[in-house]
């Protein structure tokens, strides 16, 4: 069994607006039944390769595809779900008006919008309520720099905000974090400003028909 690192990175499992291509942003829609069989699948890796992870503190996003992932998280690992901490901060990015559209809704209806993000995609504040991903990494820093230095970490979240948390430590440019892919199976452990992307076992996700890792640019 290999030591825990200092934070272990989780995303929550497929929904039906990802399968859609729908904008969640900080709405909801549940998991589908393959987005149920991918955590199942995460939490065996998990197992396989750290064994026990009740040591761990447990925080997740308080939105509701992340709390039903990290409820079959717990459940899979025989972790009390009483134990996690849900903290607003590791909210998926808010969409504002683009929320509940698909990404051709979006580019039909706001193309003025979407033109402007493209242009400066770090730093543009979508209308309506909605952030920018430099908001999303301000509020992901101001976590990060909390988490207690003494205990390991285990965080579901968000796509958006795992390419922030990762870009932040591995001090990428803006752009190259933004960029980065985190399919729904991806396990991203830290340890200092060392960063190791791991892919959940593919004999687990056959095993519980999972055709694939999972939508690679979240939404």
């Amino acid at each position: 069994m290999r030591e825990l690192p200092d934070i272990v990175l989780l995303r929550h499992g497929e929904t039906h607006w990802n399968r859609t291509h729908r904008y969640q942003g900080q709405l909801d829609s549940p998991l589908t039944l393959v987005g149920i069989q991918q955590i199942k699948a995460v939490a065996r890796t998990l197992e396989d390769t750290f064994g026990d992870l009740s040591g761990c503190d447990l925080w997740a996003s308080p939105l509701g595809r992340t709390v039903q992932s990290m409820a079959i998280l717990c459940e899979e690992l025989d972790i009390s779900f009483q134990a996690v901490n849900f903290d607003a901060r590791l909210k998926e990015r808010a969409y504002g008006r683009w929320e509940t559209h698909t990404r051709n809704e979006v580019a039909e209806k706001f193309a003025d919008e979407l033109a402007r993000e493209k242009a400066n995609l770090f730093n543009y504040r979508i209308e309506s309520g909605g952030e920018s991903f430099a908001d999303v990494a301000a509020r992901m820093d101001d976590f990060m720099r909390g988490l207690p230095k003494d205990r390991p970490a285990l965080i579901m979240s968000h796509g958006g905000c795992g390419r922030v948390i990762r870009g932040l430590r591995q001090g990428l440019t803006p752009a190259d974090a933004v960029a980065l892919s985190f399919p729904q199976t991806t396990i991203t452990m830290f340890t200092g400003r060392a960063v190791e992307v791991m892919a959940t076992d593919p004999q687990h996700l056959d095993d519980l028909g999972c055709p694939d890792a999972g939508l690679g640019m979240g939404i």
